[in-house]
């Protein structure tokens, strides 16, 4: 071959090479763009199924009680084989805490926008008359987490009480603002008798089979707790 052949041959090798990097620079970046497209939709999907999964428990569970609501129960009303539980949560006690912290927050931040929403001077009363309502007392799966599984919370190993105790003590610690008291400390021991108090009054009152008995009830329960708590 002579010089010039060997040169041009060199030159067409050295422009192959170039041109193989650069496309196989651009597969690799395809592919890599294309892994992640399809990893950031896995980690939405699977989040949207947690949402899911959470929002269903927290409501089951206040209706029927984490007993009776089995993972099989609420995976099947999500959608869902109860074999993907297992990606979402470690245990049943794990989903159970999540769905409580769940029902702490709807309810919390209900009772603080019922409060601020109030006449000045009437949060605390605006709080009770909602917690004692007929509405609420209907509303098992949208309401107090204590009074429809308080028993059961009770019964729970001492790990999980640990992390539902931790949870109260956030949700006493956002309402005690509203509460009667001169410290912050004195507060929350009123929000955490309050509280407790009423949601022992509406677990009782849904026992009752008779409407009027119930309503009844409820009105006696508000005087009582306005009377003690709000006319301080």
């Amino acid at each position: 071959m002579s010089l010039d052949c060997h040169m041009f041959a060199t030159r067409r090798g050295a422009s192959a090479r170039r041109w193989f990097e650069f496309h196989a620079f651009e597969f690799d970046f395809d592919c890599v763009r294309s892994y992640s497209f399809v990893m950031r939709y896995s980690l939405e999907h699977k989040a949207r199924n947690h949402e899911r999964i959470l929002s269903v428990a927290a409501r089951s569970f206040r209706e029927r009680g984490g007993d009776t609501s089995g993972i099989g129960t609420v995976m099947n009303k999500v959608g869902l084989k109860k074999g993907g539980f297992y990606r979402h949560f470690k245990s049943k006690d794990d989903l159970f805490v999540e769905a409580v912290a769940r029902a702490l927050e709807e309810t919390g931040r209900g009772m603080e926008e019922i409060a601020r929403s109030a006449p000045e001077g009437r949060a605390l009363q605006a709080i009770i008359e909602r917690y004692l309502s007929v509405g609420h007392a209907n509303s098992p799966g949208s309401g107090c987490v204590r009074a429809a599984l308080g028993p059961e919370l009770a019964r729970k190993p001492l790990a999980v009480r640990r992390r539902i105790e931790a949870l109260l003590r956030g949700y006493r610690e956002r309402l005690a603002p509203f509460m009667p008291g001169a410290t912050q400390e004195k507060r929350l021991e009123n929000c955490g008798l309050l509280i407790s108090s009423m949601a022992g009054v509406l677990m009782m009152v849904r026992v009752m089979t008779d409407a009027q008995r119930r309503e009844q009830t409820l009105m006696d329960a508000r005087r009582m707790f306005l009377k003690c708590f709000a006319d301080e």
